[in-house]
């Protein structure tokens, strides 16, 4: 393991300081785009470390960044700021949620303590920094895609970024190691509404009108088909339709049915593909029952997609930092979605796992959980591999 960035960062306190903040913002979470007290705590600590930033960006995002030498490269490192509405359920945890009904459940609070603890160190350092780092404290990424906002408020402009790391706390990692994965990381999703038009009747009488409950068994059924049979193996794709809704009363055919749901896809031609067929599925399932169908897709979240040169020289440091047995190359992409894909759209981009699982606890760790309980300290082993690979990046 290598010595000298863990040595720094327990030398200068760094992980003491990026602890207590975890711990605080832990105590006063705050949903997507309500992360007002969250951005002007992290605003206060900047002043602390003397870093210059732009608080408001996206309205509760902050910009910040440290600038060694002009000429060379910069790059951008980003941590999600808000938590979820879950109730929390960590009675032996000292800081715990003070807020009912809120919680951070997903991490946000510790990449947010990861991000400002990196500030900290580059800020003693700035002197000998071989280009610019920029730091992206994102609100909104459980919420309203927070990170394209901030994108098109110009947080990878003056200076232009020319690379963008993140990370994500992993339950199934233990602490001290990491996940990395090429290519393909999470899905891209779109929310999609499905109107069904019928022709009511008497339940006793279904010949004389259009069950659109018939009908939209048939196109769930159909769908299902589609992704089985029309969707690779090696490939991956979900359509998943979370609520449906119709009919008024029990003996009656029901004239009208809303469904609402989500489609998952890996890559662009996937995701097109989806759209067109699961489309065409819904109209002409209706026309042939003697119905009609109407699709409205909203596209979300862009599928989050590594850039290999990146990603090796985030795994080169993280062996380097933790040794090989500690490094896990993830051979399979996730079907979840993750709004950092933005910033990999935009510009060359790694994002890995940070394991956050310590080495006593045997309970069952899962993300959006009311007991999820990361080990804090994942919290010095996250400074040391964003301050690795920066320092890579900027060679």
């Amino acid at each position: 393991m290598e010595q000298s960035i863990f040595t720094k960062i327990k030398d200068c306190n760094i992980d003491t300081f990026a602890i207590d903040i975890r711990s605080h913002i832990h105590q006063h979470p705050e949903l997507s785009d309500q992360e007002y007290q969250t951005r002007d705590y992290i605003a206060g600590k900047l002043d602390e470390l003397d870093i210059e930033y732009k608080s408001g960006i996206a309205d509760t995002g902050i910009v910040a960044q440290i600038c060694g030498d002009p000429n060379g490269p910069v790059v951008a490192l980003r941590a999600d700021i808000d938590a979820l509405p879950i109730q929390e359920e960590n009675p032996e945890l000292q800081c715990r949620s003070m807020v009912d009904g809120v919680m951070h459940a997903c991490g946000h609070d510790i990449h947010t303590a990861i991000l400002l603890g990196t500030a900290a160190y580059f800020s003693k350092t700035k002197d000998q920094l071989p280009g610019t780092v920029k730091f992206l404290f994102q609100p909104a990424e459980e919420g309203n895609g927070g990170a394209k906002r901030m994108i098109d408020a110009g947080c990878l402009e003056d200076p232009h970024v020319d690379a963008v790391l993140g990370l994500h706390v992993e339950p199934s990692l233990p602490v001290g190691s990491v996940g990395i994965r090429y290519g393909k990381m999470y899905a891209s999703s779109d929310v999609i509404t499905l109107k069904i038009y019928g022709t009511s009747s008497h339940g006793a009488n279904p010949e004389l009108g259009v069950d659109a409950i018939v009908i939209a068994a048939n196109i769930i059924n159909n769908i299902q088909a589609l992704v089985s049979r029309n969707i690779g193996p090696t490939n991956s794709a979900v359509c998943t339709f979370g609520t449906i809704h119709g009919g008024n009363v029990e003996n009656q055919v029901a004239d009208y049915v809303e469904m609402h749901g989500i489609i998952r896809t890996l890559d662009p031609e996937t995701r097109s593909f989806m759209r067109e067929h699961v489309n065409q599925i819904c109209e002409s399932t209706a026309q042939m029952m003697g119905g009609r169908a109407e699709l409205l897709i909203q596209p979300s979240y862009s599928p989050l997609i590594n850039d290999d040169r990146i990603t090796d020289i985030v795994r080169d440091c993280a062996l380097q930092l933790l040794g090989e047995s500690a490094v896990t190359i993830e051979n399979a992409p996730l079907l979840s979605v993750e709004d950092f894909a933005y910033f990999a759209e935009e510009r060359p981009a790694c994002f890995y796992h940070l394991g956050c699982t310590g080495k006593e606890d045997h309970s069952l760790q899962i993300l959006h959980n009311p007991g999820f309980n990361p080990d804090p300290d994942c919290i010095p082993i996250g400074i040391a591999t964003q301050v690795s690979a920066v320092l890579a990046l900027l060679k």
